[in-house]
């Protein structure tokens, strides 16, 4: 039945390869809607992970970290590192920034961190210095590639000068990416003398971090604290909640139009064959040998499609996010078995029209002129 089913397929080389390129096609999108929504969820609170601390106090109602509407006074900081548990406390002020080089805008997302300490500072220093200093920012390496601005450029804001000093990796937050200064420099740059955005808490080994977070809430009416786990998971679910279904309907739209051009240009050849299966009804196959043919035939197109559609999505995410800062793809090897069955459920649904017009074949047809 299999050798019979190649024999069908490959009798029309051109329609066989429209259909596993449809195929194809809806493989691809669906592998690369899914590897670019698993790359942003790496990205997007990938930086909140890699800080190293344990608890992170914010105004109450702060949401995530890239819109960070936190603004707390510097005395907490205080208060926070002289209580039982507590191993250290470092401030960070976060702010989306406009900066102009010559006549061209950058926009960043400023990281004012304790470079005594590096606690909230570049995840990995890629290129020049490792510590920004008074007048100087690190930018991260994303960014450096998709505004050409490079270690010696100068960004300015308003009567403000900044020297790039350093490139970094780890700041890219997909829809915006990060640039480091020192705390100082940044609490003058924005006038936040006394204020930060956030207090970052190490704890000491064995501490209860609920217990500990509930205290400095309960210390301090208007904050409120996230476990670095909870605030990389609430900056996720902030940005990405709301393109969740837009890649979801493409997802759909994308398994529709696979299950359609598959369905198509089977039915076709399932017509233009109908002498052939009406022959083979009257030497003895019966319907259901007729469906397993077709159902095989589908599936045969359906697993070539969906080798050339994870074949370009893999060679895809290798280079894209070099292009286009936002796309990056991140495929799982989870991921592409999800694909795979998924494209055996469009091959089976595609198989569904073409089968019935086989079983209404009339055996009688094999021996009309």
């Amino acid at each position: 039945m299999m050798l019979l089913a190649l024999r069908n397929l490959v009798s029309e080389k051109t329609r066989f390869a429209f259909s596993a390129a449809g195929i194809g096609f809806a493989v691809f999108l669906i592998t690369v809607l899914i590897g670019l929504y698993q790359g942003w969820n790496q990205k997007v609170g990938g930086f909140v992970e890699d800080v190293r601390t344990d608890l992170w106090v914010a105004r109450e109602g702060t949401t995530d970290f890239i819109n960070a509407a936190s603004i707390l006074p510097e005395d907490i900081g205080q208060d926070v590192a002289a209580r039982d548990g507590v191993a250290a406390t470092h401030p960070l002020i976060v702010r989306p920034m406009q900066f102009d080089k010559g006549d061209k805008r950058v926009e960043l997302h400023l990281i004012g961190y304790d470079t005594g300490s590096g606690t909230g500072g570049p995840v990995r220093i890629t290129k020049g210095k490792a510590e920004p200093g008074a007048g100087e920012i690190i930018i991260d390496d994303v960014l450096s590639k998709t505004s050409g601005v490079g270690v010696g450029d100068v960004l300015s804001s308003g009567d403000a000068s900044f020297t790039v000093v350093g490139i970094a990796s780890g700041g890219n937050f997909a829809f915006t990416q990060a640039g480091f200064m020192d705390i100082e420099t940044a609490s003058d740059l924005l006038s936040m003398d006394g204020l930060v955005t956030f207090w970052l808490v190490g704890l000491d080994d064995g501490a209860d971090a609920t217990a500990i977070g509930q205290d400095i809430m309960g210390a301090h009416q208007g904050s409120t604290v996230f476990t670095s786990a909870e605030f990389a998971s609430a900056t996720r679910h902030r940005i990405l909640d709301n393109v969740v279904p837009i890649i979801g309907l493409i997802v759909g739209l994308a398994f529709i139009v696979g299950i359609a051009v598959t369905s198509l240009t089977i039915y076709t050849a399932t017509v233009e064959k109908t002498r052939e299966f009406g022959i083979m009804k009257a030497v003895g196959f019966n319907n259901r040998d007729l469906y397993r043919l077709v159902l095989i035939q589908s599936f045969i197109t359906g697993i070539v499609g969906f080798v050339v559609g994870v074949a370009l999505t893999l060679v895809l995410s290798q280079f894209i996010d070099q292009l286009v800062a936002q796309f990056i793809v991140y495929v799982r090897p989870i991921d592409i078995a999800l694909v795979l069955v998924s494209t055996m459920v469009m091959a089976g649904a595609a198989a569904i029209v073409p089968a019935r017009r086989v079983g209404a074949v009339d055996p009688a047809v094999a021996f009309k002129g």
